[in-house]
């Protein structure tokens, strides 16, 4: 956001990345959002005053964007930018009100997450080649993500410190840089354990195994990319790609996907809602629980594919697969 450090909007920015310890992107994604309300109200060249913003004008610049063409879902996350910023600047005392008070956010059409199933998923996390470092690394990683549901911020920034290995848990920094531990167990343990085994000198790799790390290994990379540096986003995006052509010949699978698989598999399998919540380390269980809607929309289809009465006059699963034979 282009400004001087006494701009409002900057002291809002400012706030979210010292005071609230938001990450960078978070803090360029309120940035990004803030700018379009400058770009549409703001003479050329001109800095927008944010203090004597009125309701009118935000009505103006929301009619602007619905001409421009912008999704309601992101005109929906533009507006909460902007909630949170004039709370910022009523709070600090430098406006006495909220012009956002009288705005109406579109109606947002909430998309149920793509779900792999646990067969797809398990060919994606045992495509790598174990019998080269950069496949055991990606093996590991595959496992990692989807078998602690971490996001593709999180497994980027773990660091050796964070493994407990032998306690089988990972501390996660999520997003507000809170912090939550997360079960390492199983396949993911094992693949992880095999990785780092091979990576580190010996004399490290036990100090690991014994949770007894020097403080100056405790902050090193978990997963190294190109040159020995901490693995890139862009790196494990394409490792899953890679992963999901190697499993099915398709694509279409995210770094995301994996973890929203991990949510909905465990619940499937009987996981309380509350215990998925910590250990995806959202703050509302509103937003886990959109994965009981994806778990039972799962349970009716398999319903309506295997039961004989799933529909009047039944027989929807025997029709379908006449109907396939007949094609």
């Amino acid at each position: 956001m282009s400004g001087a450090a006494q701009d409002p909007a900057q002291a809002f920015l400012d706030h979210l990345r010292v005071i609230e310890g938001a990450s960078p992107h978070t803090v360029e994604a309120y940035a990004r959002d803030l700018q379009t309300v400058q770009n549409a109200l703001a003479a050329p060249g001109q800095i927008l005053d944010w203090l004597t913003l009125s309701t009118d004008d935000l009505r103006r610049w929301m009619a602007h964007e619905r001409r421009r063409g912008i999704a309601p879902v992101s005109l929906a996350r533009r507006l909460a930018a902007l909630r949170a910023c004039f709370a910022f600047l009523e709070n600090t005392g430098l406006r006495a009100d909220r012009p956002t008070a009288g705005l109406r956010a579109p109606r947002v059409r909430r998309r149920l997450p793509r779900v792999a199933g646990e067969e797809l998923i398990a060919r994606v996390v045992q495509s790598p080649d174990l019998a080269t470092e950069r496949g055991r690394r990606n093996r590991a990683l595959l496992e990692v993500m989807y078998g602690c549901g971490l996001r593709l911020a999180e497994v980027v920034g773990l660091g050796l410190g964070d493994l407990d290995l032998s306690g089988e848990s990972v501390r996660v920094r999520g997003k507000g840089s809170k912090e939550r531990l997360v079960p390492l167990a199983g396949e993911a343990n094992a693949a992880l354990r095999r990785y780092l085994d091979g990576r580190l000198p010996p004399a490290v790799a036990a100090a690991l195994g014994a949770s007894m790390l020097e403080a100056s290994d405790r902050s090193a990379p978990v997963f190294l990319g190109r040159g020995g540096r901490r693995i890139a986003r862009r790196t494990v995006r394409e490792v899953v790609a890679r992963a999901v052509r190697a499993a099915s010949g398709g694509t279409g699978l995210s770094p995301h996907d994996l973890r929203h698989a991990f949510a909905t598999h465990l619940l499937d399998r009987g996981a309380d809602l509350r215990s998925v919540q910590e250990l995806l380390g959202h703050a509302a269980l509103s937003t886990t629980q959109i994965y009981t809607h994806v778990s039972v929309a799962r349970l009716r289809e398999a319903y309506d594919r295997a039961h004989p009465r799933a529909t009047a006059g039944g027989g929807t699963a025997r029709r379908a697969a006449k109907r396939e034979g007949r094609s």
